[in-house]
């Protein structure tokens, strides 16, 4: 959870990334091995969201290391095996997650 907290931190200071998304806002699920952990992503702000109104847009399962990669930009998320990470999501919401991923680090 640590880890993903810093990474919105990271991102939310970061103005010039989260205003390219002129669209809805994204629900993302992120799952490791120990919780689910919820995320609204909008043109302002990604925050932790347990009260969301919509479905989940996009859904990553993967091992908290493979996790920590992803966040620190190490890994493209597209481009894992689903052997290591279970990914569900419209083409356009993935390949944003994933710019997200990559240009916060």
């Amino acid at each position: 959870m640590e880890m993903v907290r810093n990474w919105i931190d990271v991102v939310n200071r970061r103005r010039d990334i989260l205003s390219i998304w002129k669209e809805r806002p994204i629900v993302l699920f992120i799952q490791n091995e120990e919780q689910i952990i919820p995320l609204t992503i909008d043109s302002y702000t990604i925050r932790l969201d347990y009260e969301f109104d919509f479905h989940c847009q996009v859904y990553i399962k993967t091992t908290s290391e493979i996790l920590e990669r992803l966040l620190e930009g190490e890994l493209k998320l597209r481009t894992l095996p689903s052997s290591s990470l279970i990914l569900k999501g419209k083409l356009r919401d993935t390949l944003y997650i994933e710019s997200l991923f990559l240009l916060a680090k």
